[in-house]
């Protein structure tokens, strides 16, 4: 309901605000942080976080829900953010980087209680499949370091039931996503084994690099307003 109240309050003041072109918000299957839902809505803890921060700035927006792919494409194109991005130098130039959601994260592998942890890249190239998310930065992440045998799934809670129903070895993803997909999953903690965290991961919201320096502005005041009166820890306690 709130993911909903927030959406209707962007178009409202997209419609009432000022001549101003609204901002498109986009987001893509990536729990906790955003959830697609019919297609094209969103909700989602990170969702409601950066559609209040919209709200709290008096910008206007219009949400979406996108592809990964399409995603990257529409940030691209200009006047748009994403609600999470992780940020990795090979995107550091070619964004504005307005927050962190979470910048003390990790990419590890995991894998079931009842097969060998997997604490480095070594082992894992000699897995015969190891599934991970639909995204060029976490694709790169494996290849660069000599994991090619790759399953790649368009949604997180996805991976999750592959691997505990066997069809890859070990699932490559993030600390903080794996806990949540797990808790949400209703399945108690030591469903899975997290592995040694191999890459240092920063979770972002990010815009275009065209995006307005008054819009960057409003929002990273928003954010720092947000860290201030609570709202930031109660988004995070949401991760957890």
């Amino acid at each position: 309901m709130r993911s909903i109240l927030l959406g209707v309050l962007g178009a409202l003041v997209a419609t009432t605000g000022s001549a101003q072109e609204p901002i498109k918000l986009v987001g893509f299957d990536a729990l906790p942080f955003s959830s697609v839902n019919d297609g094209r809505s969103l909700s989602g803890a990170g969702y409601d976080f950066a559609a209040d921060l919209f709200k709290s700035a008096g910008i206007p927006f219009v949400s979406e829900g996108q592809p990964i792919q399409r995603l990257l494409e529409s940030l691209d194109r200009g006047n748009t953010v994403a609600i999470y991005l992780v940020r990795t130098p090979a995107r550091e130039d070619k964004y504005t980087w307005i927050g962190g959601l979470v910048e003390d994260d990790g990419f590890a592998f995991m894998t079931l209680p009842d097969r060998p942890r997997v604490d480095d890249f070594e082992t894992a190239r000699g897995l015969k499949m190891v599934g991970a998310i639909i995204s060029p930065a976490v694709k790169n992440m494996l290849v660069s370091n000599g994991v090619t045998a790759i399953d790649e799934t368009a949604a997180e809670g996805q991976n999750l039931k592959k691997l505990l129903a066997g069809r890859f070895d070990a699932w490559f993803t993030t600390n903080t996503v794996a806990r949540y997909m797990v808790k949400d999953a209703g399945l108690p903690p030591t469903s899975i084994t997290i592995g040694k965290q191999l890459i240092p991961s920063s979770g972002w919201m990010v815009g275009s690099k065209s995006l307005p320096a008054e819009t960057v502005q409003k929002l990273q005041a928003a954010f720092a307003a947000a860290k201030a009166d609570g709202r930031y820890a109660a988004f995070r306690a949401k991760l957890n």
